[in-house]
Formats: structure tokens, sequence, C-alpha cells
């Protein structure tokens, strides 16, 4: 159970096994109460969204690294930009089948289906992007530019 305690009022929010906890929500509360500082390092820990990414800046490309293990094919996801956003959306896919015989005594991994929008620090070229996908994890290569319209992104599988 997560309580915030907030001068004047109170909020209780249940978070269960199968319950999806509003982080922004809470984050919100809490930059209210102890600052934003505090929240953004937390925040980065716990977000429940995914994939998960690391983002990086040369001056001149865009960097994304996505986790997104259980990736079997181009089916599978899809990347766009449009509006000053990268979007991943797809399905992971459980591969030992969990309607197997037997108890599942530990599970940790997620899959289901994932739709991610990433705001991006500056106006990227939606016709220049490259994806690739390898061992289990997406990179995507955005060049600095100005986009209208949303473009599908291929991505190349390796092996």
């Amino acid at each position: 159970m997560i309580a915030i305690i907030m001068p004047g009022r109170y909020k209780i929010m249940a978070a269960k096994n199968n319950e999806n906890v509003d982080l922004k929500y809470i984050k919100k509360v809490i930059s209210e109460v102890m600052g934003e500082d505090l929240w953004n390092g937390f925040y980065d820990v716990v977000t429940t969204e995914r994939p998960r990414i690391d983002m990086y800046d040369d001056g001149k490309t865009l960097l994304v690294l996505a986790e997104a293990p259980s990736i079997q094919n181009t089916e599978d996801v899809v990347i766009s930009v449009y509006g000053g956003k990268l979007n991943i959306k797809g399905v992971s896919r459980d591969k030992y089948q969990r309607h197997k015989p037997g108890k599942m005594l530990k599970c940790e991994c997620l899959y289901g289906a994932f739709n991610r929008s990433i705001e991006l620090p500056y106006a990227v070229d939606g016709k220049n992007i490259k994806a690739v996908y390898e061992n289990g994890m997406l990179e995507i290569i955005m060049q600095k530019a100005y986009t209208e319209e949303e473009e599908p992104v291929e991505i190349e599988f390796k092996k």
C-alpha cells in the first residue's frame, strides 16, 4: 500500500499484484509537497512505463535505447515520431507459454502489449530515423530536424 499524506488532506492508494498505480498522480503530489528534485531520481527507478529507455544526445543525433526482450519480428513493434514525441508500441511474447503444466514459482518478466510515448528534447527528422533490434535492445537513432507528419520506422533485426 502506498500512502500519500498532504497537509490538510489525506489520500491512500492501494497497489495489489495486478493493479496499476497512477505514478503520474503520485509524482504530482510528492512534487507539490517536497519539490521536483526529490521526485526525479525516484520516478526514474520505479516507473512502470514500458519499454524502459536510456536517451543520449551527441549534439547532432538523439539515441534512444529501449529494453525490448521477447520481441520476435518486425510485426511485434511499431516506432513513429509525431508532434515532438517518439512512440514505441508493440507486444512482447512469452516464448515459454505460461499455460504449460506445473506451478509458476516466480514471475518478474513483463509480457503483453506496451505503448510508450516519449517527449523528445528537440525536433527530429521523421524521414531519417534508423532502428536496430539486437540482443533484446531496440536502438533508435534520430537526426535533429523538424517533422510535420507521422512516419513509420522500419526495424532491422539482427540474429
